[in-house]
């Protein structure tokens, strides 16, 4: 084993157990154990970017940070607009409208055609993390307004934890059946996909049924994928 892998694997069990990385940067300490979560990041990400329809669309990704979904959006040709309280990914990225704001409190023109929300509303409204403010309904507020922003035919494409409902303060929601009916509302699913983690090993696609039965876990979690448009008024 070379001397990088055994140095790397003491830091990640060190961080498991102290949370000092976290710290450094600026983040409340994970638990005792850390979060079993390894790649849940790049799941989303892949999922979504093949998944974008085709076209000169305007889109909107919250809370981006340095996603490549931006370049890939753009490779597609769309105007993008980026927002996020934390990371100026336009020091990354050109060709694109970057604002450095809180979401909730900003003012934007409506008729986008495709809306991302990538492991991001599970955080609004928790304090203590990414700079967001208090409010237990930040998440619901975000969707509602998302929905606003939205053209009839716009999609959003929304990454979330998914298991047995709970709070995770200040770190995290996970949506259960309770709040996730609450989230989804006024919306309806065009494509979804649920993914589960082994403890400590890999991620892979599951059943709804056993993905909302994951937890309460403080370390780990499954993934709810959607694809979601407006619903249309019977």
């Amino acid at each position: 084993m070379k001397i990088g892998q055994v140095v790397g694997g003491l830091v990640k069990s060190a961080e498991r157990n102290t949370g000092v990385v976290a710290w450094l940067r600026g983040e409340p300490r994970p638990p005792k154990g850390g979060f079993d979560l390894e790649g849940e990041k790049f799941i989303d990400w892949g999922w979504i970017c093949v998944n974008l329809p085709k076209g000169r669309l305007r889109a909107l990704e919250i809370g981006s940070g340095k996603s490549p979904i931006i370049p890939a959006m753009l490779a597609l040709g769309y105007e993008v607009t980026a927002i996020d309280l934390s990371q100026d990914v336009a020091s990354v990225f050109s060709g694109m409208a970057f604002h450095n704001a809180d979401f909730l409190q900003l003012e934007l023109r409506e008729g986008f055609d495709v809306v991302v929300l990538c492991s991001v509303v599970e955080h609004i409204g928790l304090f203590g993390r990414y700079n967001s403010s208090d409010d237990p309904n930040g998440d619901l507020n975000a969707m509602r307004k998302v929905l606003k922003l939205l053209n009839p035919e716009g999609l959003l494409f929304l990454t979330v934890p998914v298991g047995k409902d709970v709070i995770h303060r200040p770190w995290h929601r996970v949506y259960g059946r309770e709040r996730l009916k609450e989230l989804l509302d006024g919306f309806e699913v065009v494509q979804s996909r649920f993914v589960l983690k082994e403890p400590w090993g890999p991620w892979h696609p599951g059943e709804e049924s056993a993905a909302l039965a994951v937890g309460p876990d403080i370390q780990r979690y499954a993934l709810g994928e959607f694809i979601l448009r407006k619903k249309k008024p019977s």
